[in-house]
């Protein structure tokens, strides 16, 4: 990135409108690929927050399947004398059934209702990014490029040499437009 230097407007009203234009359109280049990448680094990071409490819910589940187990057996020891014992391990296991299916139900609405569910397609968290700019920085960065914009919007209001490549713009485009048609005519010829 270059430095974080503001143009003086006099250096930017004596660029001609042509260079002044693709400066506009690199700058607008560069803000989309900063937004792409600041939305990428704010999932990235909601993602360590989601795996954090991913270890921490697993590690509690794992601590509640052994207080589970200890219970089970006291229950199913409690009921196996006057029921026996199949039938109280039944009871027991279709009671456990319930209850977790009751708490993935809640569980999967908790997640909807903080925008944290993916979806079925991929069921992926995102992958790592390859930048090694912090959150901050790629704010600063995203802002200098729209004050490059602003600036040469405001050069490009004051010109009067704009029409010149607007023209050849227009020209240009309609050229390629009667290329296009000239190509899919000739190819629609060919077909019949």
């Amino acid at each position: 990135m270059e430095a974080y230097s503001q143009a003086q407007p006099n250096e930017l009203r004596s660029q001609a409108a042509r260079s002044l234009l693709l400066r506009l359109f690199n700058d607008l280049g560069a803000m989309v690929k900063q937004e792409y990448q600041l939305v990428k680094t704010e999932v990235v990071q909601k993602r360590g927050l989601v795996r954090q409490a991913a270890f921490s819910l697993g590690f509690a589940a794992a601590i509640g399947l052994l207080a589970a187990t200890c219970l089970t057996v006291a229950i199913v020891a409690e009921l196996a004398i006057p029921l026996g014992l199949p039938l109280a391990a039944l009871i027991v296991g279709v009671a456990y059934a319930i209850i977790a299916a009751i708490l993935g139900f809640v569980f999967r609405r908790m997640l909807v209702s903080e925008g944290l569910a993916f979806s079925h397609a991929t069921g992926q968290l995102p992958k790592p990014l390859p930048t090694t700019k912090t959150l901050d920085e790629q704010e600063a960065d995203l802002a200098w490029t729209r004050r490059r914009i602003e600036e040469t919007l405001t050069a490009l209001e004051r010109k009067s040499d704009l029409g010149t490549p607007l023209r050849d713009a227009a020209v240009g485009m309609g050229a390629l437009s009667v290329a296009v048609a000239n190509i899919v005519r000739a190819e629609a010829k060919t077909r019949s």
